[in-house]
């Protein structure tokens, strides 16, 4: 029988030969094998993939075989690819996605910097960025300026504090106080909660302790 990969392919009148069920099953491992030397010649055009193939790049890049590892060969042939190319928006864009969720990249023309704008929410890695930039960067940019950038704007609250206290001749009570607070929150997450605190009150007779209830904005 004529194997199932074949057969889709074939007229119907090949399924009952034969011959050419002898032919395809001895063919099967020879176009397996093939393939697979095709795939592998593809890979080394490919410098994610490339073994034996980054000889060929390392003479065109760098006239000579480098030593390290595959991917430090790797490495060095990227940023050798990278530093021919133009210091252009395009490739900075390029780089900086590489490092974190980019939103724009934009130049700071008084500061002579680039800002590299990233959002927060996601992982942004540094030392990558500021080594690709480095080694791409010409004499008149002073250097790269990564940027967290949060899309929650921030939350405003506010609040409003009373106290009323009344003197004793005796003990010097006061009466409890009730707490506020305003101002802009820098984090996300909020947890307001009633406090409590002591006061000493201030008796010849006693020197009891009572506490003081607090309040909540």
């Amino acid at each position: 029988m004529i194997p199932v990969r074949y057969r889709e392919v074939l007229a119907p009148y090949w399924y009952e030969n034969e011959v050419a069920g002898w032919h395809f099953g001895v063919m099967a491992e020879e176009i397996d094998l093939r393939e697979k030397k095709m795939d592998e010649l593809v890979d080394q055009f490919l410098l994610q993939r490339a073994t034996w193939g980054l000889d060929l790049s390392e003479w065109i890049y760098f006239r000579t075989e480098q030593i390290g590892t595959i991917e430090q060969r790797r490495e060095a042939i990227r940023r050798k690819r990278l530093a021919k190319k133009p210091f252009k928006l395009p490739i900075l864009r390029q780089i900086g996605s590489q490092y974190g969720k980019l939103l724009q990249v934009r130049e700071e023309f008084l500061a002579k910097e680039i800002h590299f704008e990233y959002d927060s929410s996601s992982p942004i890695n540094m030392a990558g960025l500021f080594d690709d930039f480095e080694y791409i960067r010409p004499v008149h940019i002073n250097r790269a300026v990564p940027v967290a950038k949060t899309s929650t704007p921030a939350i405003t609250f506010g609040g409003k504090g009373f106290s009323h206290s009344v003197d004793f001749p005796i003990c010097g009570f006061e009466m409890p106080l009730e707490l506020g607070t305003s101002g802009v929150l820098a984090t996300q997450n909020v947890t307001v909660g009633a406090v409590t605190s002591y006061a000493r009150i201030d008796s010849p007779i006693t020197g009891l302790e009572i506490p003081m209830q607090g309040g909540t904005p």
